[in-house]
C-alpha cells in the first residue's frame, strides 16, 4: 500500500487540519475536517480488510461518526443524542469483547499481571469518581445516564486489559489504547464542558479523540484478517 494514496494519509490530514482548526477556533472548518477524517478512517478499514466488512464494526463507526456530527453544535440540548449513540456504539463493542471472552474460556493471565488489572480497576475507579461526584453532581439532569454511560466505558476498558493481557497480540494492543484514549477523552470532555473550560483539556480530549478513530481503525482491520486468516 503507497501510504501517500491511503485513506490513512488522508485521516491523518484531515485529523491535523480539525486540531489546528479547534486551536484556532475557524468553526466553519471544523464543521468540514470533523466528519472527513472519520470518514477516511472508515474508508481506510474497507480499504485494508481482506475480506468483507463486519457489520457489527460499520455500526460502531457509523454510530460514532453520527455522533461527532452532532456534538459539532456544541450544547445541553444535544448532549443526550451525543451520549445515546456513543454509549450504543461501546455496547456493542463490549459485547463483542464480551464473546471474544467467552470464547477462550479460560484466558491465561500471569500472576505478574494481576498487578496490572488491580491498577486498571483502580483507574477505572477513580475515572469514574471524578467523572460522578465532581464533574456532575446528583442535581445534573442527566446524572443517573451518566452513571450507567460511565460504567459501559469502564467495563470496555476492563475486557480490553483482560484480552490485551491474556494475549497480547498487535490487535489486542490497539484495542487496549483505544480503550484507554477514549476514557481520557470522555473523561477530559466532560471537565472542560461542565466542570472547568480551560484549553488545555479541551485539546487534551480533541487529541485523543482524533487519535482514537487511529487505534479502532487498525484494531477492526486486525480483527477481520485475524478471522479470515482463521
Amino acid at each position: 500500500m503507497n501510504f501517500l494514496k491511503s485513506h490513512l494519509a488522508l485521516y491523518f490530514l484531515f485529523g491535523i487540519l480539525y486540531f489546528i482548526a479547534i486551536i484556532m477556533d475557524w468553526l466553519y472548518l471544523t464543521y468540514v475536517m470533523k466528519p472527513l477524517f472519520i470518514g477516511a478512517i472508515f474508508f481506510y478499514y474497507l480499504e485494508e480488510s481482506k475480506t468483507s466488512v463486519t457489520y457489527y464494526n460499520c455500526a460502531i463507526i457509523a454510530l460514532l461518526f453520527i455522533s461527532g456530527i452532532i456534538n459539532l453544535i456544541e450544547g445541553y440540548s444535544y448532549f443526550i443524542y451525543v451520549l445515546l449513540l456513543n454509549f450504543l456504539a461501546y455496547c456493542l463493542l463490549l459485547y463483542q469483547l464480551i464473546k471474544e471472552l467467552i470464547r477462550k474460556k479460560h484466558p491465561t493471565i500471569q500472576k505478574v499481571n494481576l498487578l496490572y488489572i488491580i491498577l486498571t480497576v483502580v483507574f477505572l475507579i477513580c475515572a469514574l469518581y471524578i467523572s460522578s461526584f465532581i464533574v456532575f453532581d446528583k442535581s445534573f439532569e442527566l446524572y443517573k445516564v451518566v452513571i450507567v454511560y460511565g460504567l459501559v466505558v469502564a467495563s470496555v476498558v476492563f475486557c480490553a486489559t483482560l484480552l490485551y493481557l491474556s494475549t497480547p497480540t498487535h490487535k489486542n494492543t490497539y484495542l487496549m489504547l483505544y480503550t484507554l484514549d477514549i476514557i481520557i477523552c470522555e473523561l477530559f470532555y466532560g471537565i472542560y464542558h461542565y466542570y472547568h473550560s480551560l484549553l488545555l483539556i479541551r485539546l487534551v480530549s480533541v487529541f485523543c479523540y482524533i487519535l482514537s478513530f487511529y487505534f479502532l481503525g487498525n484494531y477492526f482491520v486486525k480483527d477481520n484478517n485475524d478471522q479470515t486468516e482463521q
